[in-house]
């Protein structure tokens, strides 16, 4: 089996839908056999349509790996899942409650919030998820999935930092976009759920290529035969990567799948040619734009 897995936001889609080229492209795809897989940080009612836009029928990784969930109807079947037990997540809300980020924990497709935190309360609601404004000293009564600071990216980084000298075996912390900090289970990645979900199902692959675009791809792309990341994509994204293409607002999903389907990538899959080796990745049109993303 040929294997795909993908991030949604950023390199899937720069929006909220797939477009229809991409999805059609998807489509030849796996009439040519291979399987396609999200990995993302979303939670599964948002991840949900993009799998199925894709033609998606394994597992999904959400939660940024803190779960692996499989459709199964109405509510979805968890293939593996890791959580930050109760006292971990209270002294990671405590490091950042003063700070001027939004605050979310996560639970069963239920997040909690501030009272006054209306951008997640309406954001949330517009996906049917459940939210729980009450989150009013930084305790909480459960063990979350992930716990998420969002806002400043410079708080943002800067408190990622913090957490990580106060709890650096308890937890593990990433950017997972511009202002996203989030905080996972120790030992949780979306690269460290795939190769759960790839050891407890024995799944067998002639090939994976996997595509992502912030810090909190790199473990999976590290599990890829063929890592593929975005021009504009942070350095440390690039550095693992052997693959560089156009942004997701130029679709450069369609690109990957283009590439794919021509069967381009079968040099990469040949140890004779490693000499395109991570850290030195080939651009599929002319060299890296000279302005960056802020990392």
């Amino acid at each position: 089996m040929k294997l795909l897995i993908t991030d949604i936001d950023g390199t899937l889609t720069d929006g909220n839908r797939v477009p229809e080229e991409v999805a059609e492209a998807c489509g030849r795809l796996r009439a040519r056999g291979w399987k396609l897989m999200i990995a993302t940080g979303r939670i599964w009612a948002s991840a949900r349509p993009f799998a199925e836009a894709i033609g998606s029928d394994l597992p999904s990784i959400v939660y940024d790996g803190a779960r692996v969930l499989q459709d199964a109807g109405t509510v979805p079947f968890p293939c593996r899942e890791w959580k930050i037990p109760k006292g971990t997540a209270d002294r990671v809300l405590a490091l950042g409650w003063d700070s001027s980020l939004l605050i979310q924990a996560y639970g069963d497709e239920e997040v909690t919030c501030r009272p006054k935190d209306e951008v997640t309360q309406r954001f949330f609601r517009g996906l049917r998820v459940p939210v729980r404004p009450d989150l009013e000293a930084p305790r909480i009564d459960f063990d979350p999935f992930r716990i998420i600071f969002y806002g400043d990216p410079g708080e943002a980084r800067a408190l990622g930092e913090s957490i990580k000298g106060t709890l650096a075996a308890k937890v593990e912390v990433t950017l997972a976009g511009e202002g996203f900090l989030d905080i996972l289970p120790a030992g949780v990645s979306k690269g460290a759920a795939f190769r759960a979900y790839r050891a407890a199902s024995r799944l067998r692959t002639e090939a994976v290529v996997a595509a992502g675009d912030h810090l909190n791809d790199i473990d999976l792309l590290l599990e890829a035969d063929l890592a593929v990341t975005f021009e504009d994509a942070p350095l440390e994204v690039r550095a693992v990567s052997h693959l560089v293409l156009p942004p997701a607002s130029c679709m450069g999903f369609l690109e990957l799948c283009r590439f794919l389907e021509k069967g381009e990538s079968t040099r990469f899959f040949s140890n004779i040619d490693r000499n395109h080796r991570r850290g030195c990745p080939v651009f599929l049109r002319g060299q890296p734009p000279e302005t960056k993303r802020e990392v």
